[in-house]
C-alpha cells in the first residue's frame, strides 16, 4: 500500500508540473501577443503621422502605400509579422485617431 502511495503522489506532483508548465507558456502567450498588438498599433500611428507631415502633396491610395511600406519595414525589423490586411485595418484606424484629433484642435481654435 506504501508503494502505490509513494506512486500516486509522485503522478499527482507530475500532473500538477504539467498543468503550470502549460499555465506558464500559456500566459508567455498571451502576453506577447498583447504586447505584439500594442507595438504594431503604435508603429501604425507613428507612421501616419509621419506619412502626413512628409508627404502633404499625397492623397488616398498613396498615402496609403507609403503608410504600409514604412511600417512593414519597422515591424519587419522588429521581427514582428502583421498581413497586410491587419496593416491596413490597423493604419485606417490609426488615420481615423489622426483625423479625430486633427479635428479637435481645430475645433478649440475657432473663435466662439
Amino acid at each position: 500500500m506504501d508503494i502505490l502511495s509513494n506512486y500516486l503522489t509522485q503522478i499527482m506532483l507530475m500532473i500538477l508540473l504539467a498543468f503550470f508548465g502549460w499555465l506558464g507558456v500559456q500566459a508567455k502567450n498571451l502576453y506577447k501577443k498583447y504586447v505584439t498588438t500594442e507595438i504594431k498599433q503604435a508603429v501604425c500611428r507613428t507612421v501616419v503621422r509621419t506619412v502626413e507631415q512628409l508627404y502633404k502633396d499625397l492623397h488616398g491610395e498613396e498615402k496609403l502605400h507609403k503608410a504600409m511600406g514604412r511600417a512593414s519595414k519597422i515591424l519587419e525589423e522588429k521581427g514582428i509579422h502583421i498581413s497586410e490586411y491587419e496593416l491596413v485595418s490597423m493604419i485606417e484606424a490609426a488615420v481615423n485617431e489622426f483625423n479625430n484629433n486633427f479635428n479637435k484642435n481645430e475645433e478649440k481654435a475657432l473663435p466662439a
